[in-house]
């Protein structure tokens, strides 16, 4: 026997860049994508930010900002450490 219960659901109609608060949302030859990117961090015991957790939604421009400001700190931390490479293009790049 089936047993059915009425529920309500909730589509997602839209994402924001929680930066820019830019819809991540385009439209490409009459099919819609979210083109986003996502920062996300949880931190445990013995951490500064114990318990905290943190998400943002990034537009495309807002995570390449994001990724250049991350790389550039990289870039200043390993500056005069030859046994260091030095960041490049691919930096964080996973697969294309």
């Amino acid at each position: 026997m089936k047993i059915f219960e009425e529920k309500q659901v909730l589509p997602e109609v839209n994402k924001i860049c929680d930066v820019c608060e830019e819809t991540v949302i385009i439209e490409v030859h009459g099919e819609i994508y979210a083109e986003f990117g996502e920062l996300s961090a949880r931190f445990g015991h013995g951490s500064q930010e114990d318990g905290n957790a943190y998400h943002l939604d990034l537009c495309e421009k807002c995570f390449k900002t994001a990724i250049f400001a991350l790389q550039e700190h990289r870039r200043a931390i390993v500056m005069f450490d030859d046994t260091k490479e030095l960041p490049n293009d691919s930096f964080g790049l996973v697969s294309t």
